[in-house]
């Protein structure tokens, strides 16, 4: 006989995952509320990093969250599998943000440079913040890169590159992205 496991089941496991990384990660996050993590998440907060996170958040499995820098996210962040939010320098997400699958916010570059031998040498990273609006929807597959500011109330359409700031009440879309409509009411 097999046991199938219901979604009330999977809720409780994703609490008590998220416990643990509360109580791991004591010293260096602070979080109004509870949240879910789904399995096999990538919960990281190394060196001098910081995480705050003012409500809610909603992981699904094979999220990654790494920062070494600071991390600010307002309540009510869902991010939907496959994703990663990594900040070297600092990321700031607003309240009520979706993030849709395999999507990537980036606050880095490699630093990069050829040796006088021809090798290829990655060391280090340069960083520029990525503030992040309320009330956003990051479709499948965006990718957001370091130094770009998102507005308020902006829908990013599946597969758009974030390269530079958006302005708020947007629907954007495109590689490199181009705004589509303005979506004030």
């Amino acid at each position: 006989m097999r046991l199938i496991y219901s979604s009330y089941y999977q809720k409780i496991i994703g609490v008590l995952r998220f416990l643990i990384v509360r109580f791991f990660y004591r010293n260096k996050l602070k979080i109004k509320g509870v949240g879910l993590l789904g399995s096999n998440c990538g919960f990281y907060i190394r060196g001098k990093g910081r995480m705050e996170v003012g409500g809610r958040i909603i992981l699904q499995d094979q999220v990654m969250l790494y920062t070494h820098g600071k991390m600010t996210i307002g309540s009510n962040l869902q991010v939907n599998s496959y994703s990663r939010i990594v900040a070297h320098e600092e990321i700031t997400i607003g309240n009520n943000v979706s993030i849709g699958r395999f999507v990537t916010i980036l606050d880095h570059d490699h630093h990069y440079e050829i040796k006088d031998n021809g090798d290829l040498n990655l060391d280090g990273y340069e960083t520029a913040p990525i503030h992040i609006g309320s009330n956003i929807w990051l479709g499948d597959k965006c990718t957001v890169l370091k130094g770009v500011t998102i507005g308020d109330n902006v829908v990013a359409a599946a597969h758009t590159l974030i390269h530079k700031d958006v302005p708020p009440n947007s629907l954007i879309f495109g590689v490199p992205y181009k705004i589509i409509k303005n979506l004030n009411p």
